[in-house]
């Protein structure tokens, strides 16, 4: 059996508990992401989908689909259901409310992190899974998820050293001047005698036009490059000192995206709405870098 809840849903936290309350045998809870741009359902993918096909005659499933929406972006329904299963572990209610929560007649039995992919996911869960009922195999230990091996870091450019013959530097030096000097003849000789035809002229007046043109292109070495937006400091957009418990923080979140809610800005100009919308945004963005980096 699966069971799909989204945060927009008014009564998400109430059916969510009763889920919870009403389970007999062995349950999964888990939160995903859904935009409106995903086509497949959140049940439909992994390693849910893999789950209900082998092991759905021993398990029911709980998904709670976060659609990014304003709707829903005040409400936390996993970070309710983690401080109900684990009101004195604040450790345990957070992995519960990020990862998968496996529960055993309504109570929280084990709990499995979120790893870096779907089937690193469903090894782990068939692991947990096979020691709370004997219906479920083990995974097969020599397909367990392994640590990535570390990128090789980027090779130094090869650096040319001095020449150890004064001379022969002092040749290359003047070598390379009288290069220099004869490109810079050579061209100034191309512009008078361009200077004396009709087709110099055009060739002329062109690279004077481009010379004053705004859209020329700069030579090489100085183009200018586009600054990147700074990104906002997360603990500074949540009012937060830097390294407060994640409880803590996350109450701060919860207070603070409150204060945006749809109805308390129903009564003001539309441009007020743009605005409440921009800075859940801004919250709900600043909460999930805060969550990236616990994890």
């Amino acid at each position: 059996m699966q069971a799909v809840l989204y945060f927009s849903d008014k009564q998400v936290r109430e059916k969510l508990f009763a889920f919870v309350d009403a389970a007999q045998g062995l349950m999964l809870v888990a939160g995903v992401r859904h935009g409106a741009a995903m086509t497949r359902p959140p049940q439909a993918r992994e390693p849910f989908a893999a789950l209900e096909d082998v092991f759905g005659h021993v398990l029911s499933q709980v998904i709670v689909a976060d659609e990014g929406t304003t709707a829903g972006m005040w409400r936390d329904p996993l970070g309710d259901l983690g401080d109900r299963l684990y009101p004195d572990d604040r450790k345990r209610a957070y992995a519960a409310a990020t990862g998968y929560v496996l529960l055993e007649g309504g109570r929280p039995r084990a709990v499995v992190r979120k790893h870096a992919s779907p089937t690193e996911d469903l090894w782990f869960l068939q692991e947990a899974l096979s020691r709370l009922s004997p219906a479920i195999p083990a995974p097969d230990p020599a397909k367990r998820p392994g640590h990535r091996r570390p990128e090789p870091a980027p090779k130094a450019p090869p650096r040319y050293e001095a020449a150890s013959d004064g001379g022969a530097a002092d040749e290359a030096s003047d070598s390379w001047r009288r290069a220099r000097d004869g490109s810079s003849r050579t061209r100034n000789e191309a512009s008078s005698r361009g200077g004396a035809g009709s087709g110099g002229a055009r060739g002329g007046s062109t690279w004077a036009r481009a010379q004053q043109s705004d859209e020329a292109t700069p030579p090489r070495g100085q183009r200018a490059v586009a600054a990147e937006p700074e990104a906002k400091d997360p603990w500074a957009v949540l009012g937060i000192e830097r390294g407060t418990p994640r409880d803590e923080a996350r109450k701060a979140f919860r207070t603070l995206i409150a204060q945006y809610h749809p109805d308390k800005v129903a009564h003001l100009a539309p441009e007020f709405h743009a605005l409440a919308e921009r800075r859940t945004r801004e919250i709900l963005d600043a909460w999930e870098a805060l969550e990236r980096d616990g994890d």
